[in-house]
């Protein structure tokens, strides 16, 4: 395809990760994301964000855009499969500070689903994503130039960050504040 097929509208949905709704991650809003709402996200060293794809399609390419309303960075890998038996690498920045918008390309190869695996976070212990399209779509973003869009982007923000205790929360929740830090699987942000 060269239009975003993970799209709602084009029957693509998230099945593994954690959100306050259900496909933020696919709805087209690159916009309006806060500390509480419009993200996807999953516990560093458990899970991982997995859309799948109404059917295989053959791709090279993915954008995605990593929460970014402070200044963390993150370092992630993300991997294609057509049955979610067998995986193959098609990013591997787990050595990267990765900030906003990180476009990947690859060969092309078949897939119906995407893997994203958050492997680091400056801030915290939680990986947040605020939007995915596959294959990357060439439009402009704010803070995006061609240099960003490379291996490792820069973001907004420059606020600085303070460590503070996680409310209490349920543990089928991944939401808190993202400033926050704890070792409990009960996050936010």
């Amino acid at each position: 395809p060269t239009e975003n097929v993970a799209t709602i509208a084009d029957c693509a949905s998230v099945i593994e990760g954690v959100s306050r709704s259900r496909n933020a991650l696919l709805n087209g809003d690159t916009k309006n994301y806060d500390w509480d709402s419009g993200y996807t996200c999953h516990q560093l060293g458990s899970g991982a964000i997995v859309v799948q794809l109404a059917q295989p399609y053959m791709i090279g390419s993915i954008r995605l855009l990593l929460w970014d309303c402070d200044d963390r960075s993150y370092s992630y890998y993300i991997e294609v499969s057509t049955n979610q038996q067998q995986w193959t690498m098609v990013a591997d920045r787990t050595k990267n500070s990765c900030k906003s918008w990180q476009t990947i390309t690859f060969d092309k190869q078949p897939a119906s689903f995407i893997r994203i695996v958050g492997t680091h976070n400056t801030a915290n212990e939680v990986f947040h994503c605020v939007h995915f399209e596959c294959p990357a779509q060439n439009s402009p973003h704010k803070d995006e130039s061609s240099k960003e869009a490379a291996t490792t982007e820069v973001g907004i923000g420059g606020q600085q960050l303070v460590s503070r205790p996680v409310r209490a929360a349920s543990t089928s929740s991944l939401h808190s504040p993202p400033g926050s830090t704890s070792r409990s699987h009960a996050h936010q942000p």
